[in-house]
């Protein structure tokens, strides 16, 4: 028989001790994910320009550790994920179509103010992150479908994902190919024992100091073609 391993002695005393010790940081903890969790609301659904649009309110963008490393000059991306589900009896969904969106946000410490990039869209400079999350937090018009491809006998309804990434494999990929360029005290090394590390190894060590993922999800009333046109005929739907 192969001996056994050695154990340590337990102590009760010590357990409760380092039980009581940990139990403030663990509600601390708590307590922050709880607070601040973003949020995302559907206002509205309507249509404009022959498209179906959604109305979105977001809030509680910025935990207090994503706040933080913003204002260090760590990037995020705000994703807005839209899905155009169509309603059937006794049976699943089916979805009709989807669009994405993106908001990169990043403190440019030369202009020393909050930058706002859109894809197609002129970058917008803001003073504060306060003023950042302030603009963030407006309605936010997401394009959903087409109108022409809804069915005046159906009833939809949309799925809206707000997602806020703090840091990605992506980011840091840009930043050692800025120190690559531009430091000379790296040894030629940079990031690169972040970004060689696995996708998932290097989520859980995000996920662990507080910068993973946030994300959200809403879902609209169902609706039908003529709900878009309140004061109006609907278009024919296109065959």
């Amino acid at each position: 028989m192969l001996p056994g391993l050695p154990t340590r002695p337990f102590h009760p005393r010590r357990a409760r001790a380092r039980t009581r010790a940990l139990l403030p940081a663990l509600l601390a903890l708590l307590a922050t994910g709880t607070a601040f969790a973003l949020e995302v609301d559907v206002l509205a659904t309507r249509e404009q320009a022959g498209y179906v649009w959604t109305d979105v309110r977001l809030a509680d963008l910025f935990a207090p550790r994503v706040a933080e490393s913003l204002s260090r000059g760590m990037p995020a991306t705000l994703r807005l994920h839209t899905e155009l589900w169509r309603r059937r009896h006794g049976w699943f969904g089916r979805l009709e179509s989807s669009f994405d969106a993106e908001v990169r946000i990043r403190y440019d410490v030369w202009s020393r103010a909050y930058q706002l990039e859109r894809r197609g869209a002129p970058t917008s400079g803001l003073a504060s992150l306060d003023s950042v999350e302030s603009a963030l937090s407006r309605p936010i018009a997401l394009r959903v479908g087409r109108v022409g491809d809804l069915d005046p006998g159906a009833r939809y309804y949309v799925i809206v994902t707000a997602t806020l990434k703090p840091l990605s494999v992506e980011d840091v990929e840009e930043i050692e190919g800025w120190l690559s360029g531009e430091v000379k005290t790296t040894g030629g090394k940079g990031f690169g024992v972040i970004t060689e590390l696995p996708r998932s190894v290097f989520d859980a060590v995000r996920n662990f100091v507080g910068f993973g993922d946030q994300k959200a999800r809403a879902m609209s009333p169902d609706f039908e073609l003529r709900a878009l046109f309140p004061e109006s005929e609907p278009p024919a739907a296109r065959p």
